[in-house]
């Protein structure tokens, strides 16, 4: 589709950009699914977040112990990352709720509109210029897509946007959090990824501790402030998880951990709006996915409408710079490989699907 020769933001190897796309493609396209079977066995958004960071907290500080390259805890870095972790816990929180209570496809749709957010903020901002006509154009089609999908949305015909309360609140945390840690990585200097990842988790385990208690997620018996439509408690859930739950929890786990390398890698190398768009396009694999799984999944006219948008988010190229504009070099480069690079790997699992 492109002929477009890939460089990087910082001049970076560009394979190491194809390859930071790929390994976050494959993280984040499995731990969304992951997640919503996790909640199905564990409907404890904190909970399932508290361990999921733990977790990844644990990992990375033994691989610390280990000689492994990991950032010391300093606190003008701990002050830096501060109102970054706010949005950072909310966000996951919020997507948690949002697939507890909406479908997979309804997370993506609202997911996929997030660059539009993203580019007006970049061009106000981040000194970034504003879209091309083609570029505004594909961002249009993805608008349009995801109306579509509301339209022939069940939840939302029957409540309205109050069925989209959940999904909506982490529509706006997930734009903040993407271009505020696409500045993180500009201001902050850090000596590897994983201290980024480090410092993300570490910080947000109090924060995420204090919302499940806040719900009454860690009381021993029910009582009328609690959310959750049953008696269980979650010492009674976890203590009679399955197998199979449990599997598919430490699976979100170590892909959790995965995804806060190869996402804070991707920071560094392309743009807020080109990282939210690598994010939109890899959800190609997750559809897929769902739809094989089981059958808690859109119907398939909302299904082509969330590829709608999907394949318009692929055609968006990256806006230069503005200092870089007069040079006319590295513009749209980055942008069009990666949506080349994604596709040629889903096309083989997603073209005889697309339609169901």
């Amino acid at each position: 589709m492109y002929n477009k020769t890939i460089t990087a933001v910082d001049g970076s190897n560009p394979w190491k950009i194809i390859i930071a796309i790929i390994a976050d493609s494959l993280c984040s396209s499995t731990l969304l699914l992951a997640n919503k079977l996790t909640m199905y066995y564990l409907p404890y958004p904190a909970v399932v977040s508290f361990i999921q960071i733990s977790f990844s907290t644990i990992c990375i500080l033994f691989y610390k112990s280990m000689g492994g390259a990991v950032d010391d805890l300093e606190w003008p870095k701990v002050q830096s990352f501060s109102i970054y972790i706010i949005a950072f816990v909310s966000c996951i929180y919020t997507n948690m709720q949002a697939l507890n209570h909406s479908n997979v496809e309804t997370v993506i749709v609202f997911r996929s509109c997030t660059p539009i957010i993203v580019s007006i903020i970049e061009y106000l901002l981040m000194d970034r210029l504003w879209p091309s006509i083609k570029s505004s154009l594909t961002l249009c089609i993805v608008a349009i897509g995801a109306l579509s999908y509301c339209m022939n949305d069940s939840q939302f015909l029957l409540h309205g946007f109050t069925a989209y309360s959940w999904v909506l609140t982490y529509f706006f945390l997930i734009i903040f959090e993407m271009t505020y840690g696409k500045r993180l990585t500009s201001t902050v200097k850090m000596n590897s990824l994983w201290g980024r990842v480090l410092y993300c988790n570490l910080l947000s385990i109090i924060p995420m501790f204090l919302i499940g208690y806040y719900n009454h997620d860690y009381d021993y018996h029910h009582d009328s402030h609690s959310h959750h439509d049953d008696d269980s408690s979650i010492y009674t859930k976890l203590s009679t998880l399955p197998l199979m739950g449990c599997i598919i929890l430490l699976f979100s786990c170590v892909v959790g951990t995965l995804i806060g390398y190869t996402g804070w890698m991707c920071r560094e190398l392309i743009s807020a709006t080109s990282y939210t768009l690598v994010g939109v396009v890899n959800k190609f694999i997750t559809i897929l996915l769902n739809v094989l799984v089981w059958d808690k999944h859109s119907s398939a006219w909302g299904i082509l409408s969330v590829c709608v948008c999907l394949i318009a988010g692929s055609m968006y190229e990256q806006a230069p710079q503005k200092a870089e504009a007069p040079q006319n070099s590295r513009i749209d480069t980055v942008n069009s490989t990666i949506a080349t690079t994604i596709s040629t790997t889903d096309s083989e699992y997603c073209k005889p699907e697309v339609g169901v």
